[in-house]
């Protein structure tokens, strides 16, 4: 017997409940290692336990929630070995992206991650939910001539991790990084063919904000 499906009206709630609490912790609203009450959660956002069980188990996978035996669930708190895992994964996973993807990229591939790049470094990017669908549009495009989509889902997947890190380093360093390169180095590296500049600059970039992490936050 085959188990029975979520309906899509609740797919569409726990969908709407993720994105609201995912918001309010990339915000602040919701601290690091503050409990999750699921009376109190269902009452903020007007939702039943069924649904809000369901959000809280995505955002778990996410790496924005974390579960204890007798203390029920919190939101993840901040590690800084995480973030440098993340970081390595993230080098790893991307460098492969990009050497797959740079033998086949076109002149319209190429221009349309330059808009999204300029989105991405301009001070809109400070929204992590929006970086979030912006590097995940960028990922798309870079792959959608290679036929990975293996490689595009665990991307995407660490990104939602990353974007949690991202979150905290805007909200307190006012939006920027001072030595955090530009991804429009990445546009040139891509228009040019050039692998090794294209890596160098990535794991510059993720290294700045693993340092950033490292600085200011405890595990």
């Amino acid at each position: 017997m085959r188990p029975q499906q979520p309906s899509h009206a609740m797919s569409t709630l726990v969908d709407k409940i993720v994105q609201a609490i995912r918001e309010d912790v990339y915000r602040g609203v919701l601290a690091p290692g503050e409990p999750l009450k699921q009376v109190e959660l269902a009452n903020r956002y007007g939702v039943s336990p069924i649904p809000l069980r369901e959000a809280l188990q995505r955002l778990h996978v996410e790496g924005l929630v974390e579960y204890f035996a007798y203390r029920g669930a919190i939101v993840a708190r901040l590690k800084r070995g995480e973030a440098a895992d993340i970081a390595d994964i993230r080098n790893a996973l991307e460098a492969l992206a990009f050497r797959i993807a740079m033998p086949l990229l076109d002149e319209v591939q190429i221009a349309r991650l330059a808009e999204l790049t300029e989105d991405m470094e301009s001070p809109r990017a400070a929204d992590a939910s929006l970086m979030m669908e912006r590097l995940n549009e960028y990922y798309s495009v870079l792959l959608s001539k290679a036929e990975r989509p293996l490689l595009l889902d665990m991307i995407q997947t660490n990104l939602k991790r990353a974007i949690r890190y991202y979150a905290e380093v805007m909200r307190t360093s006012n939006g920027r990084l001072a030595n955090a390169p530009s991804r429009r180095t990445y546009i040139e590296a891509l228009k040019a063919r050039d692998m090794v500049q294209l890596e160098q600059c990535m794991q510059v970039l993720h290294a700045a904000y693993v340092s950033y992490i490292e600085a200011h936050f405890e595990d």
